[in-house]
């Protein structure tokens, strides 16, 4: 029997090129200035238990958007049917290669302007796609989520961008791909995870998968569904997690079965499961702060 998972960084293997004229590197406050510092709180939902949806406003359209905060996608995407609703410009192809899993995904590149995220106005060229929710309009890549620091407060649900981390325990992120990567520990193997704030679980390529896979318990066959359909995978239960001081013990992962192409990661780090109070992204300094939970 096999049994069906949440949504895995649904968009994550989306590559390509812009134009820098369609972009705002520094995204706007309502009252017209650019400083990237000003510190904004946004509330938001976390929805089955892992998707960080917040509340938007987007010209041209009568009501509020919702926005999915996706550090698994390495760009920002836009329904398909909310992009022609509101006339959104479509540009020209300038090298799109899109792929889930080695499934193909059609999209097409727009300009959005004037998006208001929190306090904040962002113009920038993006991807226009069936999403795979009903009622989301917009994922929030890391094109638009780095332009600064990013808390996620679990405990309170909020967003804060440009607050400083109030644990000066952190770890290295690296640039992989286009992605925020964190060097993780499972079992006593070094496996480099992209930090994903959209899966819904941790999830291991095989490829990757070292000697403690044969120490797993709790094996099941599971449906991993993503933008491109669904995957066949594994859940276990490995011994350890171990992310820079934080130990995380018998935590679920899931083993992909899928090959992952020439991808040099090893597989990505659901945060939410990581059992975190407030998560801190600070893009200046390349570092991952986690605040503990009481649990621990």
């Amino acid at each position: 029997m096999r049994h069906r998972l949440g949504y895995l960084c649904p968009l994550v293997f989306v590559r390509l090129l812009f134009p820098a004229e369609a972009n705002s590197s520094s995204p706007k406050q309502l009252d017209g200035s650019s400083n990237h510092e000003i510190v904004d709180q946004v509330p938001f939902e976390l929805r089955d238990g892992h998707l960080i949806i917040l509340k938007g406003a987007l010209p041209g359209l009568d009501r509020k958007v919702n926005i999915l905060i996706d550090t698994g996608a390495t760009t920002t995407f836009v329904n398909r049917e909310l992009a022609r609703r509101v006339g959104l410009r479509t540009l020209p192809n300038m090298g799109i290669k899109s792929a889930a899993f080695g499934s193909p995904v059609k999209v097409e590149r727009v300009v959005v302007r004037e998006l208001q995220l929190g306090r904040r106005l962002i113009t920038r060229s993006c991807l226009a796609a069936d999403l795979p929710w009903n009622d989301i309009d917009i994922v929030a890549g890391l094109d638009i989520l780095r332009a600064t620091s990013l808390t996620i407060d679990y405990e309170g649900s909020n967003l804060v961008f440009g607050a400083r981390s109030r644990n000066e325990a952190s770890v290295v992120l690296e640039d992989a791909e286009g992605l925020l990567v964190v060097p993780s520990t499972i079992g006593g193997q070094t496996v480099r995870l992209a930090v994903d704030t959209g899966a819904h679980s941790t999830v291991i390529y095989q490829k990757s998968a070292g000697g403690w896979g044969r120490q797993a318990r709790g094996e099941k066959q599971v449906l991993l569904a993503h933008s491109g359909g669904r995957v066949p995978a594994r859940q276990i239960t490995v011994p350890d997690l171990r992310i820079g001081n934080r130990v995380i013990s018998h935590p679920t992962v899931v083993i992909l079965e899928a090959g992952s192409g020439k991808s040099r990661l090893d597989g990505f780090l659901a945060t939410v499961a990581l059992g975190s109070k407030r998560i801190h992204f600070d893009f200046e300094r390349k570092a991952l702060s986690l605040d503990s939970s009481d649990s621990e």
